[in-house]
């Protein structure tokens, strides 16, 4: 056989070209339906229904998650089912790259400004057109664990979402950051978007920032304003962000007024009330005022179980109701600091194949708090008198021989037995208790 022969006859395969926006769109439905085969149902429907692909190129394929938690979750459990599912479906090997739906509004952004600092529209972002009417399916009521903390807060929510502009109108929810203020923006937007037809508008306060300010540089005021006053519903998270920008605020004012006086529901959060942000205007804070206060505050320890085993299932981790209730005990942060711990747990499982104890549970609790083993005083007594071959009597003795000063400094024992207490480290310690 001749090399010409030769060469016809040996096919080199092609990498499939990227594909384009259409085929993209279609690209999404095939990859979800390959991982239901190997993903269980109620973490199919938590988990993958608010998935989103953001671009597709010869060597990427990009995914669009709803928040950082659950980007970190397919990138620590996922990737390789998910590079498997991509390979299958377009018949080449990509990188799987998950991308948090805030981490690509801010790419978005910085991409608009040319050369000369001129920012494009901000409507036309790709970021930006989803956020009127896109459906994040994690945060949703069902997902959201009620408690004594957080019970009026979840009803006002409900019913604002049951009857915009006309219950709570406008409604402010303050409380610490990671108690469950942002889950409930996203459930009411995600209620009000599955019963109708309604445009409304999640937005963190730093974006509207952000607009605010592309929009000194472009001009377009027009479109500003368009866009917030012909809103059916707004929903400005963390609002504490306007504290030290006048010129934000005082369109807010304006934005806030047209909204109210049409009827249109805006609920906002904050980290604390309205009389507590200094800063802003009293025109402002009494309108807050015009509507329902309601407060988020730190998960009891009950309710603390019942997120722990909520988020426990939802990752497929088998969880018993005392190890649960250990973790909340031992971890008083807030709601991310728990998922923090779930993540971490689900993270060790996975590599170290171990069953769940409780020394397992101890350090995945070290790692997330920080806190580090301690050691008791009686531990280090018993260790020195091992070591130098001296009964704990003897330490605590009256007697000054040789052998016994260098173990007594380094127990940091008085010798002298008339002080009922052993000394450690500033600590004191009574004998024989």
């Amino acid at each position: 056989m001749d090399l010409e022969q030769s060469s016809a006859t040996l096919k080199v395969p092609q990498r499939k070209a990227a594909p384009s926006c259409n085929e993209v769109d279609s690209i999404l439905p095939e990859i979800l339906a390959e991982l239901r085969k190997s993903v269980p149902g109620q973490q199919f429907d938590v988990w993958f229904s608010c998935l989103k692909i953001s671009s597709v190129d010869e060597s990427s394929i990009t995914f669009i998650t709803p928040n950082n938690f659950i980007k970190e979750w397919f990138s620590s459990n996922y990737k390789d089912t998910f590079s498997g599912v991509v390979y299958r479906v377009l018949h080449s090997s990509r990188e799987v790259i998950f991308l948090a739906e805030d981490e690509l509004f801010k790419q978005s952004l910085a991409s608009s400004l040319d050369s000369n600092g001129a920012p494009a529209s901000l409507s036309e972002l790709p970021a930006y057109e989803g956020r009127i009417n896109s459906l994040n399916g994690y945060y949703r009521f069902e997902n959201f664990i009620v408690g004594a903390c957080n019970r009026l807060a979840h009803a006002a929510a409900v019913a604002v979402s049951e009857s915009p502009g006309l219950a709570y109108n406008p409604l402010f929810i303050h409380g610490a950051s990671g108690l469950g203020k942002t889950h409930l923006l996203h459930a009411i937007n995600n209620l009000l978007l599955s019963k109708r037809a309604i445009r409304t508008l999640y937005l963190p306060c730093e974006q509207f920032v952000n607009h605010f300010i592309s929009t000194i540089r472009s001009n377009n005021w027009d479109e500003f304003r368009n866009l917030y006053r012909n809103l059916d519903v707004l929903l400005l998270d963390d609002i504490q962000f306007f504290e030290n920008l006048q010129g934000c605020r005082e369109e807010f004012f304006h934005t806030f007024n047209a909204l109210y006086n049409a009827r249109k529901q805006i609920v906002i959060t904050s980290n604390c009330p309205p009389e507590s942000l200094s800063s802003l205007e009293d025109r402002l804070i009494s309108r807050f005022k015009w509507g329902l206060l309601c407060s988020v505050d730190s998960p009891t320890i009950e309710t603390r179980v019942a997120i722990i085993e909520k988020k426990a299932s939802l990752m497929n981790i088998n969880l018993t109701h005392d190890f649960a209730s250990y973790l909340a005990e031992h971890i008083h942060g807030n709601i991310r600091d728990i998922e923090g711990a779930i993540i971490r747990l689900g993270k060790e499982l996975k590599v170290t194949k171990n069953t769940i104890t409780l020394d397992f549970i101890k350090k995945v609790i070290r790692e997330v708090t920080g806190i580090k083993k301690t050691v008791s005083i009686e531990s280090i007594l018993h260790a020195v008198s091992d070591r130098f071959s001296v009964s704990i009597s003897q330490l605590q003795s009256k007697s000054r021989t040789r052998s016994l000063a260098l173990p007594r400094q380094i127990g940091d024992v008085p010798f002298s037995k008339t002080n009922k207490y052993v000394t450690y480290r500033n600590r004191r310690i009574c004998r024989g208790t």
